[in-house]
């Protein structure tokens, strides 16, 4: 074949796919539309996917369905390190928890200031935010601007600090739990909630975890038996699992799920310890932020000068917060403020001015009274948590339980009040 007619084939076979490309544009349009109606018909949405070795592991799967959501309903329940801590070569104690027949205790005391974790918190927020910010800019009080002093670290984004604070106030309210959860749960009883916490406090010990660990940790169990009923042999596995995210998310370098499986004595596998942690992430919609109360207290103790004493003192005052059940639903921020104007007032410290209101979160006075009464109440009352008491009568936190017990004792057999001017 001579090379002229080698090059007319070749251009026909140029110009023939040149026209089917030509063709394949035009019908590219059409094409597409077909491909796109087609995907709008198969994209349907896909059922969650249950976790039900996770739900049978922590919730009464056996619970009537209907009884449950009369509960919700009468309730109003929301929508809403890689090493082992030196435990001394001593497993941590085991915990028991036995189910009782006593009726749970209820409190009289309620506050304007106490907030259920329900849809009204966020309708609150929705509706009342902008008289709240009225309400705070008229103040009868003065306060120095401490914050211009650390205008020169970075550290202290002290530009920012006044819109970070008001949007922790904002999330206090959205994060708290629900307070009568111990009342409508079947299994579960104030006492029972004790003994989880002060198992809970002795193994964050051992692990020598961030103060912010604890809180948080606490913060997710009672969150989650805000909304779950949850099986009494089923508690402990629910606590270890609230330490297990808690301390994911705030520590740098967090225990493994062998050091968990570990403290349990062998009640619960890390197969089950990782179950729980997913269906409790679930359940709580992976919603982690809470305020933790030492934000609060840090901030507080700035108007303070950072006394390390009152300071101390305020540590284990707001630990009484989380630990004893009566407080269950209280502002973060309140109990905070509270736990700093006892702390004061045993350190013979009787003044509450601007600065500490402003810094406060704008909490005077007459708004500390009944928090600051019922840990006074708390201090004169015997030793319920064993393992809270011991942790804090170390010389490491000054043995303040102590002083504090006995403090409180003194000023109640005097027939002295904690809001009296002079103490």
């Amino acid at each position: 074949m001579s090379r002229v007619s080698i090059l007319m084939n070749s251009r026909e076979s140029n110009t023939q796919e040149l026209s089917q490309m030509q063709m394949d544009d035009e019908n590219m349009p059409q094409i597409s539309r077909v491909m796109s109606s087609k995907g709008l018909a198969d994209s349907q949405p896909r059922p969650r996917q249950s976790l039900t070795r996770a739900r049978s592991a922590l919730t009464d799967i056996n619970n009537n369905a209907g009884i449950l959501e009369t509960q919700r309903q009468r309730q109003s329940l929301p929508h809403q390190q890689s090493q082992q801590g030196k435990t001394g070569g001593q497993l941590v104690r085991p915990l028991k928890i036995h189910a009782d027949k006593q009726e749970p205790e209820h409190s009289d005391k309620r506050v304007s200031l106490k907030r259920q974790a329900t849809d009204s918190s966020s309708d609150f927020l929705e509706q009342g935010t902008q008289e709240v910010k009225k309400v705070k800019v008229e103040h009868d009080y003065t306060w120095d601007d401490l914050d211009a002093d650390d205008a020169d670290d970075p550290l202290m984004v002290s530009e920012y600090v006044n819109d970070i604070f008001e949007y922790l106030h904002e999330l206090e309210l959205k994060t708290l739990p629900d307070p009568n959860y111990l009342h409508w749960q079947r299994n579960l009883r104030p006492k029972m909630r004790s003994i989880l916490v002060d198992w809970m406090v002795e193994v964050h010990l051992k692990f020598r975890l961030l103060p912010e660990t604890l809180y948080l940790a606490i913060n997710i169990m009672d969150r989650f038996m805000s909304r779950e009923s949850v099986q009494v042999d089923r508690l402990q596995l629910l606590a270890t699992g609230s330490l297990f995210i808690a301390a994911k998310y705030e520590e740098v370098y967090s225990p493994s799920v062998k050091n968990y499986a570990y403290v349990t004595d062998g009640g619960f596998t890390e197969e089950e310890i990782l179950n729980a942690e997913k269906f409790i992430l679930e359940i709580l919609q992976f919603n982690m932020s809470y305020p933790n109360p030492m934000n609060f207290l840090r901030r507080i103790s700035k108007a303070d000068d950072y006394d390390v004493q009152s300071r101390t003192i305020g540590k284990y005052l707001l630990e009484i917060s989380i630990i004893d059940h009566k407080f269950i639903g209280y502002l973060p921020s309140l109990c905070s403020a509270a736990a700093m104007y006892i702390a004061r007032k045993m350190l013979s410290k009787n003044d509450w001015n601007g600065n500490l209101i402003h810094y406060s979160g704008g909490y005077k006075e007459s708004d500390l009274k009944e928090v600051s009464e019922m840990i006074i109440d708390y201090l004169i009352s015997p030793i319920v948590h064993e393992e809270f008491f011991k942790k804090y009568a170390s010389r490491k936190f000054m043995k303040v339980s102590i002083l504090a017990r006995q403090w409180a004792k003194k000023i109640t057999s005097e027939g002295k009040n904690i809001m009296d001017p002079m103490l």
